[in-house]
């Protein structure tokens, strides 16, 4: 064989051996599976920046308000104001811009975890509201078995509400009355203030802290150890830990949305350092996960509200010290 066509051979069979998987931390890895899927394109990256389409919204700053999508809008229930002042409203928007007051006093408990279902807004904590038109609301269990809880996550999954994230146990319910206990010992443990979302037929939970002195102690609220892990479940029973150690650092106060058939998480607050985040990560598998880069991005902050509406992700408010009542928008091309 010439030279010439020994280098045309090599040449051939560099250009259809396997590309090396990329991973997050920015190292290549020969064991790491391809998948073309999982890294947005730099090209998609750099076209899709942050948008400020709002700077202060009609309602107050605030934290820890609760989201919810229905009647094609988004919904923003109650928040946090410096001083543990609680805001009892109720709004909705179209366009991220003009928000209206639905309701100034909900009746349902603050900072009740928020979900549309069977064609109904509903509030849950240590009771079950529902509604459809925000502003008309009827109770419908007196008192729920898991009480009122603090930072815990309601979704749907497998045709019923599912309450988790706020405790070690998990719950579900399919007309809001009678709730049963899926687990009482989920194996991550005592979990409070995770990221919970449903994608791919799964419950996710991710991160979050329990109530521990971790060794060193942690530079922020000291009492708490916080983490990175990530787990899955398909029915709740059984749970998967498909990471210890996420590239993304130990996080709690932060969001999981599922944005262009990837799971994101977003923000959050770094108890070992005391400051707050302003990254942003995505995942198709919750094993590979990349940051998402942009010029223009939001202030770093923990609890903020976030929504997945009109083929955009949003990020709303939140607590940057000081809280805050803007809205960013994110549109993939």
């Amino acid at each position: 064989m010439t030279r010439l066509a020994c280098l045309a051979l090599v040449m051939l069979l560099y250009a259809i051996q396997p590309e090396r998987a990329r991973l997050s931390g920015g190292e290549p890895s020969g064991n790491a599976p391809v998948d073309r899927r999982a890294g947005l394109a730099d090209a998609d990256q750099s076209a899709a920046p942050w948008v400020k389409v709002c700077d202060k919204t009609a309602f107050s700053p605030r934290d820890t308000s609760e989201d919810l999508v229905f009647n094609d809008r988004m919904w923003l229930s109650n928040g946090y104001y410096h001083g543990n002042v609680l805001s009892r409203d109720l709004w909705c928007s179209a366009d991220g811009v003009d928000w209206t007051l639905v309701n100034a006093e909900t009746p349902y408990d603050g900072y009740s975890e928020m979900v549309a279902y069977k064609g109904r807004m509903w509030a849950v904590k240590g009771s079950v509201w529902n509604s459809t038109d925000g502003v008309n609301w009827q109770k419908v269990a007196e008192r729920t078995p898991f009480g009122s809880r603090g930072y815990g996550e309601l979704v749907v999954h497998d045709g019923k509400m599912w309450q988790l994230g706020s405790g070690q146990d998990i719950w579900h319910s399919a007309d809001g009355k009678e709730w049963t206990c899926a687990l009482k010992a989920a194996p991550y443990g005592p979990r409070a203030a995770s990221a919970v979302v449903v994608f791919n037929d799964k419950l996710w939970l991710m991160g979050g802290r329990v109530t521990n002195r971790n060794r060193p102690p942690e530079k922020g609220y000291e009492q708490y150890t916080t983490f990175n892990d990530v787990w899955s479940s398909a029915d709740g029973v059984s749970w998967e830990r498909v990471m210890e150690h996420a590239p993304w650092a130990p996080r709690m106060w932060f969001i999981s949305k599922v944005y262009a058939d990837r799971m994101w998480i977003i923000g959050g607050y770094d108890n070992v350092n005391h400051k707050n985040f302003g990254d942003v990560w995505y995942s198709d598998d919750g094993v590979q996960w990349h940051e998402f880069q942009s010029k223009t991005t939001f202030e770093p902050r923990h609890e903020p509200t976030c929504y997945v509406f009109k083929k955009s992700l949003w990020v709303v408010a939140g607590n940057t010290w000081p809280v805050r009542n803007d809205v960013w928008r994110l549109t993939l091309p």
